[in-house]
């Protein structure tokens, strides 16, 4: 039988879980690719695809030729944006595509 030494809130085990797992980084990433519509509005999020991010490369699909280029030159401003919502730097690239 396990004997309890400390109480603990759920919010606390699981933030020593994803430390311990090192689970941090990924965590970050969904964050910022869900941050896509508030960053961006409503009316382009919903002109692409939701937003992939692998190892700090974050993937866009953008059927619109227009908006991709749009977005494109806007590319920096837009990694800025996501690594201030986030709280830290996870976004180091921007990729639409097609």
């Amino acid at each position: 039988i396990m004997e309890r030494k400390d109480i603990c809130s759920i919010g606390d085990v699981l933030r020593q879980a994803i430390e311990q797992n090192n689970m941090s980084g990924r965590l970050a990433e969904i964050e910022a690719a869900a941050a896509w519509p508030s960053i961006v509005g409503q009316h382009i999020a919903s002109m692409t695809l939701r937003p992939y991010v692998k190892n700090g490369a974050m993937t866009i699909r953008v059927p619109d030729s227009g908006l991709r280029q749009e977005l494109t030159m806007n590319r920096s401003a837009l990694i800025r944006e996501f690594n201030r919502i986030v709280g830290q730097e996870v976004i180091t690239s921007l990729r639409f595509t097609s």
